[in-house]
C-alpha cells in the first residue's frame, strides 16, 4: 500500500487512463505505459497512478458491486468519465490504506466536477461518503447456496469463468486461483545466455542499482526482478543481455528441442519473446522465419531481435493460415496461437471483463486453423509445437483432441522428464503442459508435443 497523499494531477491521470481503458478497449499495460513514458510527473505519482489503475481494472467487479449498492442510478447509465471517476474514487477510499479518505473523496469531486458538471459532484460526493459509512454492513452472496457469486463478487472475476472453475477444479483451486489473479505479477527477465550467465547478469544489475535480484528456481536463464519501473532504461536492456518475459513463458522454447542449425519456423512471433528464445537455443545458427499477421507487432520483434544482436531470424508479415511465402520443410514448428489470454489476469486484468464463452469457440477455430495449414511444413522427425497462454478446455484440451482426430499421422510427443521434476506433478500429462497461475505463480500456460506417426524419434 502507498503511504503518501498525491498530487491531483496524478489522479486525474489515472481517471484518463482508466477511461481510455474502458471507452476505447485499450490494453492496461499499453495505456500505462505510453500516458507515462514521456510524462514529467515524478516516480512517486507515476507509482501512484500505476498502484490505481491497475488495482481498479483488478477489483472492478467487486468495487461496481459495492458502489451497486450505494448509487441510486445504474453505474451502465453514467458517463465513462464518472462511472471510472467513482471506480478510482472508491479504490483509494477502501484499497489505499494510506490515502486520508478525506483527500480521495475531495479529489474525486473535483474530477467529477471537470469532467462532468456540479449534479454529477454531488453524485459523486454523496456516494462515496456513503460507501465509507456502510460498505462493512454489506453482505456478499452466500457461499455456500451461491458459490460461483459469492467467489465473483469477493475476487473481483465475472462469474461465468468462475463457473467454469469451479466445475472443473472445485472449490478450493478456484478460490485460490482467483486468489492468485488479484496478486501483482513480479518482473521476471530471461538471461541471453549468448552473451552473458543468469549469475553474472544477477552482479551487472546489482551494479546497474537493482538490489533485490534473485535466481529462478524455475527456469534456468530466470531472473526475478524487483525495485525499477523503468527496465529499459537500464544499459544491460539496451545491451540486449535479457528479454522481460514470463517464467511460465519461458517454457515453451525449450518444449521445441531446437538444435544449431535447424530450420525453424515461429508462425505466431510478435512480440519476440519466445522467438529470441529459440534463437539463443539454436546457437543463433540455422535459419528461423518469424511470422506476424500485424506489421505493428512485428516492428516490436525487429527491436527484440535487434537489441539481442541475433542474426539467424527472418521477419515476415504473414498470415500463417494460409500459405507462407517460404514453402519448405521445418525441423521445427512453433505456432503460439492468439488465445483469450485468461491465463494472464495477473498482468492483464482488463481481460477478464472483456472475454466471452463465445471468444472461445471463435479462437479454437483459428488455432485449429493455424495448426492444419502449418502441419504439412513439418519435416521428417520434426516436433510441432502448440502453445497459448491460457488454460481453457476450448483452447487447449480440445484443440489437441480435434487436430489429432483430423490428422491420425500425428501423435503427442511426451514433455521433457528434467522440465517435469521442476513442476507439479498435475501440470502435465503425456504430451502436454497445463500450468495454471496459482501453482507456481506463474502465467498460465498450455503446451502440445507432435510429431508424424511412424516417424522414429
Amino acid at each position: 500500500m502507498l503511504k503518501a497523499v498525491q498530487a491531483p494531477s496524478a489522479r486525474q491521470t489515472a481517471l484518463q487512463i482508466l477511461h481510455a481503458i474502458d471507452t476505447q478497449q485499450a490494453y492496461t499495460d499499453v495505456v500505462l505505459r505510453q500516458t507515462l513514458r514521456h510524462s514529467p510527473l515524478d516516480r512517486r505519482d507515476r507509482a501512484f497512478i500505476t498502484e490505481c489503475v491497475y488495482g481498479v481494472v483488478r477489483w472492478q467487479g467487486r468495487i461496481d458491486w459495492l458502489l451497486a449498492q450505494v448509487c441510486r442510478r445504474p453505474l451502465a447509465d453514467l458517463t465513462p468519465w464518472i462511472r471510472n471517476a467513482l471506480r478510482l474514487g472508491g479504490y483509494q477510499c477502501l484499497w489505499l490504506t494510506g490515502v486520508p479518505h478525506r483527500a480521495a473523496v475531495y479529489e474525486t469531486v473535483e474530477l467529477a466536477r471537470r469532467f462532468g458538471h456540479q449534479g454529477t459532484a454531488r453524485l459523486v460526493n454523496g456516494v462515496l461518503r456513503t460507501l465509507l459509512r456502510q460498505h462493512q454492513t454489506y453482505t456478499l452472496p452466500d457461499a455456500m447456496t451461491q458459490p460461483a457469486a459469492h467467489l465473483a463478487v469477493a475476487f473481483s472475476h465475472p462469474q461465468w469463468l468462475v463457473t467454469r472453475w469451479l466445475e472443473r477444479y472445485g472449490w478450493e483451486r478456484t478460490r485460490v486461483l482467483c486468489e492468485t489473479n488479484n496478486q501483482p505479477a513480479g518482473v521476471t527477465l530471461r538471461t541471453n545466455t549468448l552473451r552473458t550467465t543468469p549469475t553474472a547478469l544477477m552482479q551487472r544489475l546489482h551494479q546497474e542499482g537493482l538490489r533485490h535480484v534473485t535466481l529462478s528456481s524455475l527456469v534456468p536463464e530466470g531472473l526475478i526482478a524487483q525495485g525499477t519501473d523503468r527496465l529499459d532504461a537500464l544499459p544491460s536492456y539496451r545491451e540486449g543481455l535479457f528479454q522481460v518475459q514470463d517464467e511460465g513463458a519461458m517454457l515453451v522454447a525449450p518444449l521445441c528441442q531446437v538444435q544449431p542449425g535447424q530450420w525453424v519456423l515461429d508462425a505466431c512471433a510478435a512480440p519476440g519473446g519466445k522467438t529470441t528464445h529459440l534463437a539463443h537455443l539454436m546457437g543463433d545458427t540455422g535459419h528461423m522465419l518469424a511470422c506476424d499477421v500485424q506489421p505493428g507487432r512485428l516492428r516490436f520483434l525487429h527491436d527484440n531481435v535487434r537489441r539481442a544482436r541475433l542474426s539467424c531470424i527472418t521477419m515476415v508479415v504473414a498470415d500463417a493460415t494460409r500459405a507462407l511465402p517460404i514453402r519448405r520443410a521445418f525441423d521445427r514448428i512453433l505456432v503460439d496461437a492468439p488465445c483469450s489470454g485468461l491465463g494472464v489476469l495477473r498482468r492483464r486484468p482488463d481481460i477478464k471483463w472483456r472475454k466471452m464463452p463465445a471468444d472461445l469457440v471463435t479462437l479454437q477455430a483459428l488455432q485449429l486453423a493455424l495448426l492444419h495449414n502449418l502441419h504439412d511444413l513439418l519435416a521428417a522427425d520434426g516436433l510441432l509445437v502448440y502453445s497459448v497462454c491460457s488454460n481453457e478446455p476450448e483452447e487447449t484440451h480440445e484443440v489437441v483432441g480435434r487436430f489429432l482426430a483430423t490428422h491420425p499421422q500425428m501423435r503427442l510427443v511426451a514433455i521433457d522428464d528434467a522440465l517435469l521434476r521442476r513442476l507439479p506433478v498435475p501440470s502435465a500429462t503425456s504430451g502436454t503442459l497445463d500450468l495454471t497461475p496459482e501453482q507456481w505463480h506463474t502465467e498460465g500456460v498450455f503446451v502440445a508435443c507432435f510429431r508424424r506417426q511412424g516417424v522414429a524419434s
